[in-house]
Order: C-alpha cells, then sequence, then structure tokens
C-alpha cells in the first residue's frame, strides 16, 4: 500500500509542476498578447487562479514525504534525540488529524456544490465542485503522509 502511495504523490507532484509550467507559459503569453497586440487570453487568468488551488495540494504529500517543508529547529536542536523523536510523532500526528479535519470539511463543501450545481462566477462558469475537489483529494494524501511520517518517526524511537 505504501508503493502505490508514494506513486500517487509522485504522480501528483509531477502534474503540479507540469501545471505551474502551464500557468507560466500561459501567463507569459497573455501579457505578450495584451500588451503587443491588445489580445489577451481571456481565460488565462481564471485558469491561473485554478491552478493556483491546484498546484500546492497535488505537491503537499510527496513534498512532506521528502521532507521538503521548512522547519524551524531553533529551538529543538538544543533537545536531546529522543526529545526530538518524539516532538516529530506529536507533530505528525496532530498535522495529520488537522489535514484529515480539513479534508472532512473540504469533501463536504464539495460535496455540497456539486449536489446544488453551484457554478463559479467567472466568465468560464466552470462547476465549483471541480474547482474545490482538489481540497479533499490532496488533503487526504497529505494526511496519509502525516501519519505515515508519524509511523516512521515511531519506529525509529523504539528501534
Amino acid at each position: 500500500m505504501g508503493k502505490l502511495l508514494d506513486r500517487i504523490n509522485v504522480v501528483f507532484f509531477w502534474a503540479a509542476g507540469v501545471l505551474l509550467l502551464f500557468v507560466t507559459a500561459g501567463t507569459c503569453v497573455d501579457v505578450i498578447l495584451r500588451y503587443s497586440f491588445n489580445r489577451p487570453i481571456h481565460w488565462m487568468l481564471e485558469v491561473t487562479e485554478y491552478a493556483m488551488l491546484y498546484i500546492p495540494f497535488l505537491g503537499a504529500a510527496f513534498v512532506l514525504k521528502e521532507e521538503g517543508h521548512i522547519r524551524i529547529d531553533l529551538v529543538i536542536t538544543f533537545f536531546s534525540e529522543r526529545l526530538r523523536g518524539w516532538l516529530n510523532v506529536v507533530t505528525s500526528f496532530v498535522g495529520g488529524v488537522v489535514m484529515g479535519t480539513y479534508t472532512w470539511f473540504g469533501a463536504q463543501v464539495t460535496l455540497d456544490y456539486f449536489r446544488r450545481g453551484v457554478p463559479s462566477l467567472e466568465s468560464l462558469k466552470t462547476p465549483m465542485f471541480l474547482i474545490l475537489m482538489i481540497i479533499p483529494i490532496g488533503g487526504f494524501f497529505f494526511s496519509i503522509q502525516f501519519f505515515r511520517q508519524m509511523a516512521g518517526y515511531y519506529k525509529k524511537l523504539k528501534a
């Protein structure tokens, strides 16, 4: 199961990278067209806004697995190895619970918008559930990764 989750996280991470590349190139083209020919890409800003929601949720679990998130270790460097290990267990657990809660409520809102057929208020009129569905999907994998990380830290403590 762990290998499957790792593969999904890698696919999501690469999807976030492709999405970032697309919106970066698209924004550059949009700016050139807007100021050179007065012909902007009318949907580019809206798509970029949605991508700014998708990118972090797609990449967060992979970055957590690689321990690439920012750590402020100014104080904990003075702690013993064992105490640091327990702090890692506790903070991973708290992160998992917080992201699990966030995922639950994100799923409730997404499902509500799906049932009611709520469109975005932007020009594309994209169904809002398509925009918001990345919150419970990405949040689920992020929370699972927190609990996997917690289990890994706990095993190190017991070894």
